[in-house]
């Protein structure tokens, strides 16, 4: 990243923009990659304390999280 020492990276992760939000996409490209026609956008925050319960060693992908918020919401 670019001007990584300028950046408040704390402050970028509480700015929740709006955020969480449900999107309805009518993009057939989109409906088919994602498994559906609705969309969750989650606030920083919810993927910072899903990460923070990933115990040592262990790798989740951004897919997984992405599941598990469709799973919950």
């Amino acid at each position: 990243m670019a001007n990584e020492s300028k950046k408040d990276f704390n402050a970028m992760l509480k700015d929740s923009k709006d955020m969480p939000k449900y999107v309805k996409i009518t993009d057939e490209a989109s409906i088919k990659k994602y498994g559906g026609d609705n969309m969750y956008f989650a606030p920083p925050m919810a993927y910072d304390e899903i990460m923070k319960k990933i115990p040592y060693g262990k790798v989740i992908t951004v897919g997984e999280i992405r599941d598990y918020f469709a799973k919950k919401k």
